[in-house]
């Protein structure tokens, strides 16, 4: 079943955020992952960050993979600078 990272966050360096979609796809191909919600968020209850994106992979372990990859811990780095927010791996519903 599928696996699901999701980054929810608040920008706080407006000039630098446009850098990580570049430079996050090529490395989501690489682990045949999809973007799947990539924009802000619209509250109808609560206070959430105000941006999401989600990214899907054919596996919990598929996105474990990625996730704990060289690659996207470097860029973990420009996106812990320029956000603040949580990062959360979800199974598929239905999946343990």
């Amino acid at each position: 079943m599928s696996g699901y990272i999701i980054y929810h966050y608040n920008v706080t360096d407006q000039t630098r955020i446009e850098q990580l979609g570049p430079l996050s796809l090529p490395i989501l191909a690489q682990y045949s992952g999809q973007l799947v919600v990539g924009s802000g968020v619209r509250v109808l209850e609560g206070s959430p960050y105000t941006n999401m994106v989600m990214y899907k992979f054919k596996s919990v372990a598929a996105a474990k993979d990625f996730y704990e990859s060289d690659e996207a811990q470097e860029l973990s780095k420009l996106r812990n600078a320029v956000t603040e927010g949580i990062v959360v791996l979800v199974p598929e519903y239905g999946s343990q």
